[in-house]
């Protein structure tokens, strides 16, 4: 990513987010939104957004204010992307967010 090449590092996140047990749902949350955002960087919006559809799912009241920075930080690049998934993935994020516990 630092190297502005968000092609080359959705393997590795891909792996890291397989690597990561159950027991870690915060990680892997965590995991799964930079994986969404480097897929959405990459232009592969409707994987990125079904990556992030997931999160969502898995997350419910989200508590932790740093992951709800990484979905915010998504919410911005997706609202700059023209397509229907950014567009129904960003009013998903916007009802989760507001219904989060921060």
């Amino acid at each position: 990513m630092r190297a502005e090449q968000p092609k080359r590092a959705v393997p590795f996140l891909r792996a890291a987010v397989r690597g990561i047990g159950r027991d870690l749902a915060r990680n892997g949350a965590s995991y799964r939104v930079k994986l969404a955002g480097v897929l959405l960087g990459a232009g592969e919006v409707d994987e990125s957004c079904s990556e992030m559809s997931a999160v969502l799912d898995a997350c419910g009241g989200i508590s932790s204010p740093r992951l709800l920075d990484r979905i915010r930080e998504f919410h911005r690049g997706a609202g700059r992307v023209d397509s229907a998934a950014a567009r129904e993935c960003s009013e998903r994020i916007r009802e989760t967010v507001r219904g989060s516990t921060t």
